[in-house]
């Protein structure tokens, strides 16, 4: 049989082969058309989404400099219920701590610095979260818990502050060595990257004075 087809059999086997395949063909053409259009659709939602938290949070901020709670709690619970997979609903969540601890309302505000630490899917939002419960939780001497809440270092960025953070603590449990182990560990962090923190440096050399203090009074009794 010779291998070259008359136009007429390249028609006819066109003709069969688009009857054999054609289905197929189509259901696939259609899921790719699907597919395409399904993925600019979710991507124009997530825009409009995105821009919508977007201005909630800048009326939010507006509210919070004006002192006006009640509309910044307001918006809060439209950015957490309407927009929870954006950061400005992360953001927001912390702007509401920083509310809730201003009116001495600590329990909610350990609550909403908790979900953030736990739930966000950002690391920076997750760091700032950890470091501002472990502040909260330090100035209710809780410290233990202050300190396991910085034991995960999301973010090697924030890990100066991290160390001062210890430092502050270990100093207010009486710890003065430990205390000034860490705030050494980041002077030095923060001197790596060029920069110099005088007011960290002051509270080194206080705690520093004072060990030696400590020590010189505490000799006599114990040769006593």
């Amino acid at each position: 049989m010779s291998i070259y087809m008359t136009e007429t059999e390249q028609l006819e086997a066109i003709k069969k082969w688009w009857k054999r395949y054609n289905n197929i063909i189509t259901v696939v053409l259609s899921i790719i058309l699907l597919s395409v259009a399904g993925y600019k659709y979710w991507h124009w939602h997530q825009e409009k989404m995105t821009q919508q938290a977007s201005n909630a949070y800048e009326h939010m901020m507006l509210a919070y400099s004006n002192q006006d709670n009640k509309s910044v709690r307001g918006y809060v619970n439209q950015l957490t219920t309407e927009y929870g997979d954006t950061v400005y609903a992360d953001a927001a969540r912390l702007t509401l701590a920083k509310l809730l601890v201003v009116r001495e309302n600590y329990d909610k505000a350990e609550k909403q610095l908790e979900y953030v630490a736990g739930h966000s899917k950002n690391s920076a939002f997750r760091q700032i979260s950890k470091i501002r419960l472990a502040r909260l939780l330090a100035s209710l001497k809780s410290f233990d818990k202050a300190l396991a809440e910085l034991d995960t270092l999301e973010n090697t960025a924030y890990l100066p502050e991290v160390n001062e953070i210890k430092g502050d603590i270990y100093s207010a449990k009486g710890q003065y060595l430990q205390a000034v182990d860490f705030y050494r560990k980041a002077i030095n962090q923060v001197q790596t990257h060029g920069m110099g923190n005088l007011f960290l440096e002051m509270k080194t050399n206080e705690l520093v004075a004072l060990t030696k203090s400590t020590r010189i009074e505490i000799k006599p009794s114990q040769a006593g």
